[in-house]
């Protein structure tokens, strides 16, 4: 499949006031931060999933000082979030005029950029909303989001930022019961058809371990595990101890985790 690039120079105006001409400008702009959401997204068969990321930088010159590109793959350098020092815990500081602070994420997915929050020290944050949306049919796994930003006298950095794209998984047709003085479970575990022939078909020779906990306050253990066939149909029985049993798959790089319905014994 060819790589396509799903953002090409997303450029988006810095959310905050600007800052008076007079402010003194570093040599060199910094990014503080990368946030992308949702974290981990997860594709279905006819949902898709729309990114936002916010930028935090600081000595950015120009309504289009900050560039973000989008692309799968793995990222050519260290990731932002590795390098950076742990930060300090400041205290928003909002100065009107304009919208309030940012709402919670699920008040934010729309097309248009939001103006929102001017932070201490003279950073600003910068928010992109890609219009392309992520579905089954961009390739999963890892995608990198290069964000490149500019100051006075054409200086640039750029850092880097990743998250991994998964398809959905589903473990169905679960079921348990009494078997040789055990607990049986069966089921069958499916994943999503990336060629969009079919919602989901069959995925065989993967691990799917049984789990037991002792009431719904208790964690879940791992009790054993089993592998799928060739048809995604897996079976085996555990001992019959008193609790909740349930078939969960932990996922791949690919595709995402399922737990099945918990059964009692």
């Amino acid at each position: 499949m060819t790589r396509c690039l799903l953002l090409a120079s997303l450029t988006a105006a810095a959310l905050g006031a600007p800052a008076p001409a007079s402010a003194a400008v570093p040599d060199e702009p910094v990014i503080r931060e990368i946030d992308i959401r949702p974290a981990a997204p997860v594709v279905g068969p006819s949902d898709s999933v729309r990114l936002v990321i916010d930028v935090v930088a600081k000595g950015v010159r120009g309504r289009q000082g900050v560039v973000v590109e989008v692309e799968p793959g793995p990222p050519p350098g260290p990731l932002l979030e590795d390098r950076r020092p742990p930060a300090e815990e400041e205290e928003e500081d909002w100065s009107g005029p304009g919208p309030a602070p940012f709402g919670e994420p699920d008040e934010i997915w729309t097309s248009e950029p939001k103006w929102g929050r001017a932070e201490p020290g003279g950073w600003e944050t910068w928010r992109f909303l890609p219009d392309k949306r992520l579905n089954r049919f961009y390739p999963a796994g890892t995608w990198t989001v290069a964000v490149t930003a500019r100051g006075a006298g054409g200086a640039e950095v750029t850092e880097y930022a990743a998250f991994e794209l998964k398809r959905e998984t589903r473990l169905t047709s679960v079921r348990a019961g009494h078997h040789g003085g055990g607990l049986r479970l069966s089921g069958r575990l499916k994943r999503l058809d990336p060629r969009g022939l079919a919602a989901f078909t069959p995925f065989g020779g993967q691990r799917v371990a049984i789990q037991w906990r002792r009431d719904p306050s208790a964690e879940w253990e791992t009790v054993t595990g089993t592998t799928t066939d060739s048809g995604g149909r897996f079976s085996r029985t555990v001992g019959g101890r008193p609790g909740e049993w349930r078939a969960y798959f932990p996922g791949t790089r690919k595709y995402a985790a399922d737990a099945a319905r918990p059964r009692a014994s």
